[in-house]
């Protein structure tokens, strides 16, 4: 790890990128195209449901239905249509650090590594417990492209790092209403 003189976020040198068959034996129900987007910090976090077991055969929700000899399209479902519930989302982020993990431990990144994905995963439970789902999903998608862009500088540290900006801008104002407390009148017996 390397300090950087204007701040105490550690970065790492980029991680070569070396043939996806490396990682891919370990993860057979994954496509190679997608592996490499991983790998790459390519795949949009749109799209992570195609790392979900669970998941598989709604990656080709854009193919093409041929039945009776007519063509019928696909509606592709939205991304809240897609990630309903925050286990949907982490089950294939899970996989998609998993294969990070992999990828980077074996090419040189420190040991340290896994705990930035597992902070991060901390704290989308923790945000989820507060704010509206819909948000939560929204946050995700924009913290998650912007820690790509560091990913490609070799950075993943900012995994670690609560994004103040974009909580007061995609968060607070959708925090979950405070369940109503009854207040306990005692009798006077």
């Amino acid at each position: 790890m390397y300090p950087t003189r204007s701040t105490s976020i550690y970065t790492y040198p980029p991680t070569p990128f070396q043939e996806v068959g490396d990682v891919a034996s370990l993860y057979p129900h994954v496509d190679k195209d997608i592996m490499s987007a991983v790998l790459s910090h390519e795949l949009p976090a749109a799209q992570l449901y195609k790392l979900d077991t669970r998941r598989i055969a709604e990656a080709q929700w854009q193919f093409v239905d041929l039945e009776d000899s007519t063509v019928s399209f696909r509606r592709i479902p939205s991304a809240i249509e897609i990630y309903k519930t925050l286990d949907s989302l982490l089950v294939p982020l899970n996989i998609y650090f998993s294969i990070l993990c992999v990828h980077g431990l074996s090419n040189g990144q420190p040991a340290t590594l896994p705990s930035h994905f597992f902070r991060y995963s901390s704290h989308l439970v923790k945000i989820t417990a507060q704010y509206e789902w819909q948000a939560v999903l929204l946050y995700h998608f924009a913290f998650f492209a912007r820690r790509c862009n560091e990913m490609l500088q070799g950075n993943y540290a900012g995994w670690d790092k609560i994004d103040v900006d974009l909580m007061e801008e995609l968060l607070l104002q959708h925090r979950k209403p405070q369940p109503v407390r009854s207040k306990f009148v005692p009798t006077g017996r």
